[in-house]
């Protein structure tokens, strides 16, 4: 099968929306299908030796640290022509989006759109009054020009149900994580709290560090913050103030990350949007309990592979506290987030869009 991929960002040091784009390509590469991915200018050239890639222009978006939206091209046509996809997928409802929908219905082949964002994330690098609404009527539009939509977690498809036509075929398709993660050895017990994540407004880290300062109060361990974004600074100035012992790695390579879980205790991400959160399972399937709110897709990712806590300082901290303290607690959380994270194996993903585009096909 040929699938022509669309994305406005194919780059590794991008958010977790791309990095299902890159597992998903890199699977249904390795079970010997072709696959394109036309995306903007901006491409490692490490993706560019891995993938046949074709690069539109592009523009930087001016509200979200190093993305871009691509332009259309007529030189796109003949590459499409030339590849003669029997699919074209899309991921966003962005101008990749867009020009993917307008080439799916030049050459007459089934549009398959994945949303990634959740519609508060770009009001947050956009207008910040919308409440989200300009996202859901985009996506609204978008599923209506595709032949089938797909959505990363149920939590993401109830979030924009209201403004998706009932004729519309809609699927829950989870991500997944590469196999490395799961092959790492044993988690410590009472040693080390891990957060990654990208250090944004929307990641709730002002409320996480409050809640280590109450823990760090009664109990010794050690806490890293992996990941870089605009709320750095602010974030290292609240944690002096809240006499938070913590360490600011930065951005750290993926395939790195497997060590700085496998030497910690818990997964801490009190993150309040995510619509499927990719290093929730990452962490599990080195066999870390998390904690996490129950707001978004954590409560549906992480199930009972660690504590699901109400937004109170207190609440969250008890629950650290217990996981820090109890091992034989913390061994029955462990060994639920290592059985937990199997359904999130990027082989399972790479599955189920294939029987999609079977479906979609016949």
């Amino acid at each position: 099968m040929r699938i022509a991929i669309f994305t406005d960002n194919f780059r590794l040091d991008m958010g977790g929306g791309t990095k299902v784009v890159y597992d998903t390509a890199r699977g249904l590469k390795d079970l010997g299908h072709e696959v394109l991915i036309v995306t903007g200018r901006s491409v490692d050239n490490s993706l560019k030796r891995e993938f046949k890639v074709f690069s539109l222009p592009s523009f930087r978006y001016p509200f979200y640290d190093k993305a871009e939206f691509v332009l259309p091209s007529l030189d796109l046509i003949k590459e499409i022509e030339r590849f003669n996809p029997d699919i074209i997928h899309y991921h966003e409802p962005f101008t990749a989006g867009m020009v993917g929908v307008l080439v799916g219905r030049y050459i007459k082949r089934p549009v398959v759109g994945t949303v990634h964002v959740d519609p508060m994330h770009i009001s947050y690098h956009s207008l910040r009054l919308d409440n989200g609404k300009i996202a859901k009527l985009l996506v609204g539009f978008m599923a209506k020009q595709s032949d089938a939509m797909v959505f990363v977690s149920s939590y993401q498809l109830k979030t924009y149900r209201p403004f998706l036509s009932e004729n519309v075929f809609l699927k829950v398709i989870y991500p997944g994580i590469p196999g490395y993660f799961f092959s790492s050895g044993e988690a410590s017990f009472g040693k080390r709290v891990i957060t990654v994540t990208r250090l944004a407004p929307e990641k709730n880290l002002e409320f996480g560090l409050r809640v280590i300062s109450e823990v760090q109060r009664v109990v010794d361990f050690e806490y890293l913050v992996v990941g870089e974004g605009p709320e750095r600074g602010k974030l290292e100035k609240l944690a002096k103030e809240l006499n938070v012992r913590v360490k600011f790695l930065g951005k750290v390579q993926r395939e790195k990350l497997v060590e700085l879980y496998s030497s910690s205790s818990i997964f801490f991400l009190p993150s309040k949007y995510e619509t499927f959160g990719l290093v929730f399972a990452e962490a599990m399937a080195c066999g870390l309990p998390v904690v996490c709110l129950n707001s978004g897709s954590a409560p549906e990712v992480v199930g009972e592979a660690g504590f699901v806590c109400s937004e109170n300082v207190i609440s969250v901290a008890e629950s650290l506290k217990l996981l820090l303290s109890d091992r034989e607690l913390w061994k029955r959380k462990s060994v639920l987030a290592r059985e937990r994270a199997e359904k999130f194996r990027v082989a399972n993903s790479v599955k189920e869009h294939l029987e999609l585009y079977k479906e979609l096909l016949s």
